[in-house]
């Protein structure tokens, strides 16, 4: 997620963040976190390039999105303190689930929590953290929409509708209690709320595997030596799917970067001529945008059609 407006500081007041009857994150929860959360800024041949982080460790380990930095030719993190380091090095990172483990010569400074993403479950509220555009030190509330399989990646991700916007990558998400448990990593585009962020439990994994610190440099090469993606011809993907929030049944077929769909529906409905499908093609890492085509039966007598609807077209992400 990449800064599209120059840099401006905000001072954030923090409020009480409610999520309707359920539990709240009180102001003292957010300031503690605010303080672990970081700035990233950096050079890269497209232009400026900006993200968030938060602290893993008082000696400046800090979690972000590896597709924060990945492009960068020179990079620097800013505190909530206000202080700036100039240069970091990677500690490990993990291409497949976008993440990163990097690090500042800091000491004593401020840390955030980690959660167990593993017992999150829909309805959960959580507090979104960033900086959006620059505006640090961003805050949104929301809830734990699902904890869906990515289909095209091999790993699960947390879906919430708190907003996040370019910039918001590498931040927190946490529970109302202050604990990550997850990494903010992508919206979907041309959405408010539909959201994604990469379970902390995988970052837990990638702290115990730390490798030789790196520049940027070094993380150039160290990327492009890492070959190819042995899983992509043999990912696991449904051929039956059912919609959690619907309750509706697909049939799913993936072919490269398209997904056709076809709505499974009663033998009475695809009797008398009901027909519900779609196509998508893949747009980044988990975005699919494409047209739904659907024949609608208007009236019926008994299993005779009497009137069919013309075909419907319409674009659907």
């Amino acid at each position: 997620m990449r800064k599209l407006a120059a840099t401006l500081y905000v001072a954030v007041t923090l409020p009480s963040i409610t999520f309707g009857q359920t539990a709240s994150a009180s102001t003292e929860v957010i300031e503690k976190a605010s303080k672990a959360l970081v700035f990233v800024k950096g050079a890269s041949a497209a232009g400026q390039q900006l993200g968030s982080g938060f602290l893993l460790s008082s000696d400046g380990k800090i979690a972000t999105n590896l597709h924060v930095i990945r492009g960068m030719t020179s990079g620097g993190v800013q505190l909530a303190s206000g202080e700036i380091y100039d240069r970091f090095v990677v500690l490990a990172f993990d291409e497949r689930k976008d993440l990163a483990i990097i690090q500042v010569a800091g000491f004593d400074l401020p840390t955030i929590e980690l959660g167990n993403s593993n017992g999150i479950r829909a309805g959960e509220p959580v507090v979104a953290m960033g900086n959006p555009f620059g505006l640090k030190g961003s805050v949104t509330a929301g809830v734990v929409s699902a904890v869906r399989d990515d289909f095209s990646g091999g790993f699960k991700i947390i879906q919430t509708d708190a907003a996040v916007n370019p910039g918001n990558s590498g931040g927190p998400l946490m529970t109302s209690d202050g604990k990550a448990i997850g990494v903010i990593t992508s919206k979907l585009r041309g959405t408010e709320s539909l959201n994604f962020a990469v379970p902390i439990n995988y970052l837990r994994g990638l702290l115990s595997s730390l490798q030789t610190p790196m520049d940027l440099k070094a993380l150039h090469l160290a990327l492009s030596a890492s070959g190819g993606d042995v899983f992509k011809d043999s990912l696991a993907f449904p051929s039956d799917w059912k919609s959690m929030m619907s309750g509706n049944r697909f049939l799913l077929r993936r072919d490269a970067d398209r997904i056709y769909v076809e709505w499974k529906l009663s033998d009475r409905s695809r009797k008398i001529g009901r027909f519900f499908a779609a196509e998508l093609t893949k747009h980044g890492s988990s975005s699919y945008t494409g047209l739904r085509r659907a024949v609608e039966v208007c009236a019926t007598d008994s299993d005779v059609v009497t009137n069919r609807c013309p075909v419907a077209e319409s674009e659907i992400e």
